[in-house]
């Protein structure tokens, strides 16, 4: 009996979490960065106000992710070696069961719709809390050089324009002498989750039963 009380109060207090992760907003946090060869892509995020966290690190040296509850690291994976040995698995099915290309051309279509329904819901749901960071541009004639800038400052004031409850500083630096390409920004989302749960299980429904 009392085993069967302690199981129950573990399953409300589960059931519970889950709720709360669910009506609590995510945050997401992205940053691309490239500065020259070097380029790296980090994205984290945060459930229920940070007592679950997790972080992506995609760079030319490594790709992990790492798992966070109460500041305690659980998991730590190395996405390098797992991506691998996937690919090593991909080969021997389509070796013993060939891709049905025509059945994939047939369903172009339904595919398609099921990833636009899946972006719009995101879309409609993201919320953009901040968008800062730096970005050096440089083309090969300073003249094209100054109408990049020139187009990046005014999107960059349409920006500003679309989104007035947004925090947005971006710097824009020109780079007359040289050709480059580098930025380094950070975007903060805030995502209620319980508003693209259905959109989701609708997604991945529609792509099982191609």
């Amino acid at each position: 009996m009392d085993m069967i009380l302690i199981l129950a109060i573990l399953l409300v207090i589960l059931v519970a979490l889950l709720a709360a992760a669910l009506l609590i907003p995510a945050d997401i946090s992205i940053r691309p960065f490239k500065e020259g060869p070097l380029a790296q892509l980090c994205v984290s995020f945060r459930l229920l106000k940070g007592v679950s966290s997790g972080r992506l690190d995609v760079s030319t040296a490594k790709q992990e992710f790492r798992l966070r509850v109460l500041g305690v690291t659980i998991l730590t994976k190395d996405l390098k070696k797992t991506d691998s040995a996937k690919k090593e698995k991909k080969k021997k099915e389509e070796k013993e069961k060939p891709t049905d290309w025509k059945k994939l051309v047939w369903n172009a279509n339904e595919l398609y719709d099921a990833g636009m329904d899946l972006v719009g819901a995101l879309a409609k749901n993201t919320s953009i809390k901040r968008l800062r960071g730096k970005v050096k541009v440089g083309l090969s004639d300073p003249a094209h050089t100054g109408m990049l800038v020139g187009f990046l400052y005014a999107g960059s004031g349409i920006a500003k324009a679309v989104l007035p409850e947004s925090e947005l500083e971006i710097e824009i630096e020109p780079s007359f002498d040289k050709e480059r390409m580098d930025a380094d920004i950070e975007t903060e989302l805030r995502l209620p989750l319980f508003k693209v749960v259905i959109p989701l299980i609708r997604f991945f429904h529609r792509v099982r039963t191609i």
